[in-house]
């Protein structure tokens, strides 16, 4: 009996002994985006942050593609341990259920929501020497033209906002499209595409350089680092609203422990003053959240995206 005893408890301190707090390897941010686009910056500070709190090895890796699908597969076939972490936007999780004919994966039942980052609206971007100053001579270029307005997207939400505002203005638009968004910019800048709505991360500091010219946003108010640029809604579209969000998913499997830890983590990142400042510097608001809230915002906002792509006639893919 006394022996049993002491190989039981053995055996128990052997386990304790092993047992690792998380994180206690490197961890791997998945981004389904190209580096420079906005998914890209925010991983990037979310990452050093990571690394700071918990003193481990934290990259982001770069996964481009199939409107951020590649990615989202990449992350199931990894192990549910936590060390796999999806830092991604509407465009996974709300628009391509709603985009394509069929997926590989199911955003609801295959992730586990972790926390919101942020929202971040969009720019409807042209070269500064376009024959438009507003969306009302924007809207009138437009019709006057032979060909339709070639416009560029680099992600699904780029490509939703000017669908949507497509549909709203009634007017001819051929959709261009392109892996990322600094792709997608770049190509505006060089006169090879007309417009881009795009985010405000990307395109803030060409627009400051006046490499490139807002004409209004998306956003439901002005925004304090653009002032003089005014909302769609105000010029002449009322009630066109547009944002993209960044959120933080794992794998459905990944233990409950890790995920609650992830969201500490997360929101701390989130709730600092010195990452509220950078995303004010580009146009984002805040969006802590707990894993519940992000799985009810994201299943508004796949209901949000039903009614763009049937108000645009977007077709599937």
């Amino acid at each position: 009996m006394t022996s049993l005893v002491i190989v039981t408890v053995c055996l128990g301190f052997g386990l304790t002994a092993t047992a690792q707090p998380y994180p206690s390897r490197q961890v791997t941010l998945v981004v389904p985006f190209p580096a420079g686009s906005a998914t890209d910056g925010v991983a990037r500070r979310l990452a050093d942050s990571l690394k700071d709190a918990t003193g481990a090895t934290v990259i982001v890796e770069n996964k481009p593609g199939a409107d951020g699908n590649l990615a989202a597969l990449s992350v199931l076939r990894a192990e549910p341990d936590g060390y796999t972490v999806f830092v991604t936007t509407n465009s996974t999780h709300a628009a391509n259920v709603n985009l394509f004919n069929s997926m590989p994966y199911d955003p609801r039942s295959d992730f586990a929501p972790v926390a919101g980052i942020m929202t971040i609206p969009m720019m409807l971007t042209v070269k500064p020497d376009f024959p438009a100053k507003s969306v009302s001579e924007f809207i009138a270029v437009a019709k006057s033209r032979e060909k339709p307005l070639a416009f560029a997207s680099g992600n699904t939400s780029s490509r939703g906002a000017a669908e949507l505002f497509k549909s709203r203005a009634a007017i001819p638009m051929q959709h261009v499209p392109y892996r990322g968004m600094p792709q997608a910019i770049t190509d505006v800048v060089g006169g090879q595409v007309e417009l881009v709505f795009a985010d405000t991360s990307t395109g803030m500091g060409l627009v400051r350089d006046r490499a490139l010219r807002a004409i209004a946003v998306t956003a439901s108010k002005r925004l304090a680092s653009l002032p003089d640029v005014p909302t769609i809604a105000e010029s002449g579209l009322p009630g066109y609203e547009f944002a993209a969000w960044v959120g933080v998913f794992v794998h459905a499997r990944t233990p409950k422990d890790i995920v609650a830890k992830l969201n500490q983590l997360v929101t701390t990142f989130v709730d600092n003053p010195a990452t509220i400042s950078y995303l004010g510097t580009i146009g984002a608001a805040p969006f802590p959240s707990t894993p519940e809230q992000l799985a009810a915002f994201a299943e508004a906002d796949t209901k949000r995206w039903a009614e763009i792509v049937d108000v645009a006639k977007m077709e599937k893919k």
